[in-house]
């Protein structure tokens, strides 16, 4: 009797666990140097000394892809597409309108 209720718990546990959103990889939300950037969203992009000073702001280029360590940006006429790679940014402004 007493062998049947581990077994049960046991398998009640492993199933719990099975099913949360860590175990099926799952992100809570992303958190982080790069999260305040968005796939289709409008950057202007300043290169100095191989270092990146990315602005949100509609302008010359366009967030293609977003990674856990690099963005992909293509310029709006959609010839050159850059890779750049965390380590290569400088930083990253957003620019807030006044509070209403």
């Amino acid at each position: 009797m007493t062998r049947s209720i581990i077994a049960v718990l046991l398998c009640a546990t492993l199933a719990i666990a099975c099913l949360s959103p860590e175990a099926s990889g799952q992100e809570k939300g992303r958190k982080g140097f790069l999260s305040v950037l968005k796939e289709g969203q409008g950057v202007v992009l300043k290169e100095s000394a191989g270092r990146y000073e990315i602005t949100l702001m509609e302008g010359g280029h366009k967030v293609i892809e977003v990674g856990p360590d690099f963005v992909v940006v293509e310029d709006l006429a959609g010839v050159t597409e850059t890779r750049i790679p965390v380590y290569s940014i400088k930083s990253i402004t957003r620019i807030k309108g006044p509070k209403r």
